[in-house]
């Protein structure tokens, strides 16, 4: 069963512009990977000297399959990808079923 996702990645505790550079080229290696980098944009940002790569779905979710399975291997080649970049780095996923939000929104479920 294929479940539609919105994704956001997010990479905190980046010391430096440079390595949140790194940070976003092994982040985007990870999704090209997956087939999934034209629908997961990703930014570096810097806000009060804390720098950090961010990567959300934009106005499309994204079809995942087996997503139960995928998730949890998603993530972990995230974090093995960072942190050879960047050993301290904060590395958190969010996933969420897009269908399911909006049938709890229209009070379907």
């Amino acid at each position: 069963m294929s479940v539609n996702l919105r994704i956001e990645i997010d990479v905190r505790g980046l010391a430096s512009r440079e390595q949140a550079e790194e940070a976003r080229q092994a982040v985007h290696e990870v999704i090209r990977d997956e087939r999934i980098d034209d629908e997961v944009s990703l930014s570096l940002l810097e806000r009060d000297g804390e720098f950090m790569v961010l990567g959300r779905t934009g106005d499309y979710p994204v079809g995942i399959s087996g997503v139960r399975h995928w998730e949890p291997k998603f993530k972990r080649w995230l974090e093995l990808a960072v942190r050879e970049v960047a050993p301290e780095a904060d590395v958190r996923l969010f996933c969420a079923d897009v269908d399911l939000e909006r049938a709890i929104e229209a009070g379907t479920i």
